[in-house]
């Protein structure tokens, strides 16, 4: 078990800021617990009194945590403050905004619990150290995406504009516990097409926006899709992309190692090696794969086959990905590490867990670098558990 409170998770981010005695933008410490990055940032423009879109992060951070991430506001103002709950304490100027280019990577001090014995954990702690971990995408990645929907991207790739707008809307909802709200969500999609309803139904500015736009363009579901924010659009085609990428890596993993171990989890499959002949350990280690786009670099043969396998399991293709069917937003390729080892990893406590009677504890402490997943590292190592 992690997680258990959020001091048990806590996330440093580790960022190059180019800091200047003066500059347009004034750079913050955010530290927080028990929210996520976007709704601290709304309420804080709500509390401050200024835009959204003067605020600017690298990273979004775990809610379930606490965490400490570097933001900006456009202003020369000094907004420190401290609230039970999160905190802003500027340290300096930037004559830029924060952006992900600018951060490095994350140090994390985990404690995992509910161990019937720390044993197991540390001897696969020595292996990882050895061989590494794969650097899946894990399931924090696919917040707010339904399986049983499918995914808004795959959608808008095949021109599926009514369905993608369809899953955009009850994703929204994937968090509301309120049963009510639920209701509302399936009592829409019953009067589909009944525009006016539907706009009565309406809750919210972007929810709003759409069924406005589609009272008056009753079949412009494209026109529809234009009205949800940049920024949601962007995450929602990182989710199908890191989708995609994890169904290469698996296939690749598959092709090269034997006796992989399998963890179900709420996004996929993932897979996990205990140790690697020196051949494998070295290709895996050199090796990158590219997340999907019209344009990508493959590294070698097998993963481009392997690729393309994906894409036909998946009735698409290279040109699918060159849609610039909403115009604020597209798919940009990179390249990510396929193995990773945790740095400066430190066994800084292991004992009995005070919250749980006759179990034990494990703390850790490792960096990983920007876009790694620390989730995915303690499912390698509690492979026994």
């Amino acid at each position: 078990m992690i997680k258990a409170r959020p001091e048990d998770f806590i996330v440093e981010e580790v960022a190059s800021l180019p800091l200047v005695e003066k500059g347009e933008f004034r750079v913050y410490q955010l530290t927080k617990k028990n929210w996520t990055t976007p709704d601290i940032v709304r309420f804080l423009a709500r509390l401050l009194s200024i835009s959204p879109k003067a605020i600017a992060y690298g990273g979004k951070k775990d809610k379930h945590g606490l965490t400490t991430q570097h933001i900006t506001i456009r202003s020369q103002k000094d907004f420190s403050l401290e609230e039970p709950n999160f905190s802003l304490k500027s340290i300096g100027f930037m004559r830029k905004p924060m952006s992900p280019a600018l951060i490095e990577g994350n140090r994390f001090c985990i404690t995992i619990r509910q161990l019937k014995a720390i044993e197991p954990l540390l001897k696969n702690l020595e292996e990882v150290k050895t061989y590494g971990f794969p650097n899946f995408f894990d399931d924090q990645r696919f917040r707010g995406t339904r399986p049983e929907l499918g995914f808004f991207a795959d959608r808008v790739l095949r021109a599926h504009y009514n369905g993608a707008l369809q899953i955009f809307l009850q994703s929204q909802n994937i968090k509301a516990a309120d049963k009510k709200n639920k209701e509302r969500m399936a009592e829409i999609i019953a009067n589909w097409r009944n525009w006016e309803k539907c706009l009565e139904l309406a809750q919210g500015l972007t929810e709003k926006r759409i069924f406005r736009t589609l009272l008056l363009r009753p079949d412009d579901f494209l026109a529809a899709l234009e009205k949800i924010p940049r920024e949601e659009i962007s995450m929602a085609y990182a989710a199908f992309g890191s989708y995609l990428w994890n169904e290469l890596l698996r296939h690749l993993l598959r092709a090269k190692i034997d006796n992989l171990k399998e963890v179900e989890a709420e996004s996929g499959t993932f897979l996990f090696w205990s140790t690697l002949n020196q051949p494998t350990l070295a290709y895996l280690q050199a090796l990158r794969l590219p997340t999907p786009a019209a344009r990508m670099h493959f590294m070698d043969d097998l993963s481009r086959q392997l690729y393309c396998r994906v894409l036909e399991e998946q009735n698409l293709k290279f040109s699918s990905f060159r849609t610039r069917a909403l115009s604020r937003v597209f798919f940009r390729s990179f390249e990510r590490q396929v193995l990773l080892y945790p740095q400066d990893l430190q066994v800084v406590n292991s004992g009995a867990d005070e919250l749980h009677p006759k179990m034990k504890s494990l703390v850790l402490s490792f960096s990983l670098p920007r876009g790694a997943f620390a989730t995915m590292l303690i499912k390698r190592i509690m492979l026994e558990e």
